[in-house]
């Protein structure tokens, strides 16, 4: 009876309570659990596995190029954003909202760091994140076009809560090119929410895309739900850099 009870708790897709089947029934035993009992400890494995699974595959098809947390940003070197501030977005009213976080900056005053302890926060809120480089998704973003996928991929990427461009404005794309991200940048309007980091200014986008009226159409679409945070002061990658040069010493 237990080896079918174990069966047919898989097809029903029950896969962690059939794994806690024996345990538990060991455990109700001893601790004399009664039958109400007994059925909330199989859904409780049942949801906390899901919920590790989940996690797992979540934290996998985010493709986060590292691990970061808010605790470790140093709010004391880069004082042009306060601790109070982010705790408010890790609400994630926003996203919930179909709002977006601009982060705007020189390179290494923390905007990829603030992108990716905010996805990270996201993925154990239970929601989908997809980080991509800026300069990786415009290659996929042309490989699908020329393929003649970009509908599909299109449409598999906007399934994601929050979608992450990080460093826009390293490498500018070609203007032959800009309107399939102006097509991405208008599905995920009021649709789908962005955190997009940039060392440029809106102001300079034009050059970036190659095309000032498309730009202009983009940021039109961004800017029109969005906190801008400016991110200002020195590099926390110079600074690095000089302490250890001092420790070497």
């Amino acid at each position: 009876m237990i080896k079918q009870l174990k069966e047919d708790m898989k097809k029903v897709k029950c896969y962690h309570m059939s794994s806690y089947l024996d345990e538990c029934i060991r455990i109700g035993k001893e601790q004399e659990l009664s039958n109400i009992e007994f059925i909330r400890r199989m859904f409780d494995a049942e949801i906390t596995g899901r919920n590790k699974s989940n996690l797992s595959r979540n934290m996998r098809l985010a493709t986060l190029p590292c691990e970061k947390s808010i605790e470790e940003f140093d709010f004391k070197f880069q004082t042009s954003i306060t601790k109070k501030q982010v705790n408010e977005w890790l609400t994630f009213d926003w996203v919930d909202n179909r709002q977006n976080l601009l982060l705007l900056g020189a390179p290494g005053v923390g905007k990829t760091h603030l992108a990716i302890a905010t996805a990270l926060e996201a993925i154990y809120r239970g929601y989908k994140v997809k980080f991509f480089s800026m300069n990786e998704f415009v290659e996929e973003m042309i490989i699908e076009e020329l393929n003649q996928t970009s509908k599909k991929w299109l449409t598999k990427l906007i399934k994601y809560d929050l979608i992450i461009l990080d460093e826009l404005g390293y490498l500018p794309v070609e203007s032959k090119y800009t309107h399939l991200f102006f097509k991405f940048i208008n599905e995920c309007y009021e649709y789908r929410s962005l955190i997009v980091t940039s060392n440029k200014v809106p102001s300079q986008w034009g050059s970036y895309f190659g095309d000032e009226s498309v730009a202009m159409a983009i940021l039109d679409r961004l800017l029109h739900r969005s906190t801008v945070i400016r991110m200002q002061g020195d590099s926390f990658r110079l600074r690095d850099k000089e302490y250890n040069a001092k420790n070497q010493k």
